[in-house]
């Protein structure tokens, strides 16, 4: 019994961090390129009360008696599927059809990585995003451009007094695992030694997407299947907790015994 309180308690600790997940999930429903979080548990280690194969007095035991010691949380990755295109006519509304991040650097001189395609031009011409941060392998744009083009390769030109000019190619960054990219908040990623080192590549080859301009990605959070999750979430929790107070009124009768 009082083993069944340890393992009770190691499932509600893993169905609150679920339903913290689902919490973030949620509240980044509006996030621009968000990725869902997802979490995945696994069963604890198990302790031997008899062991299969045992010798008996007829044999061998066919079974053994191996009790669980509960579940914990083994890790939250991100689902990097495909949020969809929301047009919003802006020029520097970029968005990502397919694999691949935008390379930012960061005021430490560091690079970080985005999906977020909300960018605009400082009062150099140097594309940066919302919080000021250079988009990085992106050409300066004439601060007096009345337009912006972008294809769907990265080739960026714009037009100052009827006269077009090229500025250059933006290049897209991939991992060989995007999964273990390090969230640091604010849309951004950053390298790790689970994720591997970045390679940049044009926009729409070797297996990179292509560019979008005038669009941006919405959060692939689907609300329905967290809200689902969420009502799971909580009914283990409950009947978990079920069973703690099933255990203590069983203590407690162990206890009244006369």
């Amino acid at each position: 019994m009082d083993r069944a309180l340890w393992i009770a308690a190691n499932g509600m600790e893993g169905q609150t961090r679920m339903t913290e997940n689902i919490a973030n999930n949620l509240s980044n429903v509006n996030t621009t390129a968000y990725k869902k979080g997802m979490v995945h548990f696994q069963d604890l280690f198990y302790q031997t009360i008899s062991t299969v194969g045992a010798a008996t007095e007829d044999g061998n035991a066919p079974v053994g008696i191996d009790v669980g010691t509960g579940s914990r949380v083994s890790g939250i990755t991100r689902d990097f599927s495909q949020g969809s295109l929301t047009n919003t006519g802006g020029q520097l509304s970029l968005a990502i059809a397919g694999d691949g991040f935008f390379e930012i650097e960061l005021p430490d001189g560091t690079s970080a990585f985005t999906r977020d395609g909300h960018f605009h031009r400082n009062e150099g011409g140097v594309v940066v995003t919302d919080n000021g941060y250079r988009v990085k392998n992106f050409p300066a744009i004439g601060i007096n451009s009345t337009q912006i083009d972008i294809s769907e390769t990265g080739v960026v030109s714009f037009t100052v007094d009827n006269e077009t000019t090229e500025a250059g190619n933006i290049t897209l960054t991939r991992f060989a695992n995007t999964e273990g990219l390090k969230p640091l908040g604010n849309n951004l990623y950053a390298e790790s030694p689970s994720s591997g080192t970045p390679t940049n590549i044009p926009p729409g080859t070797s297996g990179t997407g292509i560019i979008r301009q005038g669009f941006l990605e919405s959060s692939n959070v689907e609300v329905v299947k967290e809200m689902v999750n969420m009502i799971a979430s909580q009914r283990a929790y409950e009947i978990i907790s079920k069973s703690i107070k099933t255990s203590d009124e069983m203590l407690r009768t162990a206890t009244n015994l006369k």
